[in-house]
């Protein structure tokens, strides 16, 4: 965020709800529930990006329903979005002029040049990755110019909701529904979430140095739950906190996978 304030992404974020409120495809519940979950989550990165202060391009990979990609546009960062199907949320895009590309990115290369962004959003997406998530880091690296930043973001499956489902002999969560999210919203639901341990493997074995590890938790108390939740989280080591927050610079130019056949 160039001002690097709260106040920026607050009216960012302002920007975003009015333009949902004036889509009216199909995609309008989508945005409405999605960016209800998740404003939270999206004030916290672009307070992580301030800190960063990158300069040059980013990259949004996973972009739909292109939420961070118009809170990033809109705070003064050059964003292009990829997506397995950007035409989902196509009134979005055209009414805040943003770039999203198609891309399969676990069946096709990036449509990038080598080197050619500063840095990349992975945030809340590596757990929808059902084929090849190696070949996606591959490719982030691949596309990130030396020593540009790779911000990834995912479920904890040490969180301590999971590990209440767990002891109640509940999986994470529901298979039928996580797989029925291809026909009902066009991308894979989750496909399994990762400890912290899992995921700093893969971004390691993917060309880069890890520059912080680190976890949060949703604060907000929308019910008697959610303050059940917040004060055990105090209680807790940070390691059974909801999100796993990674910051990586790229090392080297990793393995340069080619995708599955």
């Amino acid at each position: 965020m160039r001002a690097s304030t709260v106040a920026a992404g607050e009216v960012a974020l302002q920007n975003l709800w009015s333009a949902v409120h004036r889509d009216c495809s199909l995609a309008r519940q989508w945005h409405f529930s999605n960016l209800a979950a998740h404003a939270q989550r999206y004030l916290a990165d672009l307070q992580l990006l301030a800190a960063l202060a990158p300069v040059g391009a980013l990259l949004d990979v996973g972009s739909a329903p292109c939420h961070m990609t118009a809170l990033l546009q809109d705070s003064g960062y050059p964003v292009i979005g990829v997506d397995i199907a950007p035409q989902r949320v196509a009134r979005l895009i055209d009414d805040l002029h943003l770039d999203v590309r198609q891309c399969d990115i676990e069946r096709s290369p990036l449509p990038f040049p080598d080197e050619h962004f500063s840095g990349a959003l992975l945030c809340d997406t590596f757990e929808h990755l059902r084929i090849d998530p190696a070949f996606v880091l591959s490719e982030i690296c691949r596309v990130l110019k030396h020593g540009g930043f790779l911000l990834l973001t995912t479920p904890n499956v040490y969180s301590l909701p999971s590990l209440a489902r767990f002891v109640l002999g509940r999986s994470i969560a529901d298979p039928l529904t996580e797989f029925g999210k291809l026909r009902r919203l066009g991308h894979m639901g989750h496909v399994r979430e990762y400890s912290c341990a899992e995921v700093r493997r893969f971004v390691m074995a993917s060309g880069f140095s890890l520059e912080s590890v680190g976890y949060r938790h949703d604060d907000r108390q929308r019910c008697w739950r959610d303050r059940i939740l917040r004060l055990a989280y105090r209680m807790a080591p940070r390691c059974f906190q909801r999100d796993i927050v990674i910051v990586a610079r790229k090392r080297d130019r990793g393995p340069l996978l080619q995708p599955l056949p």
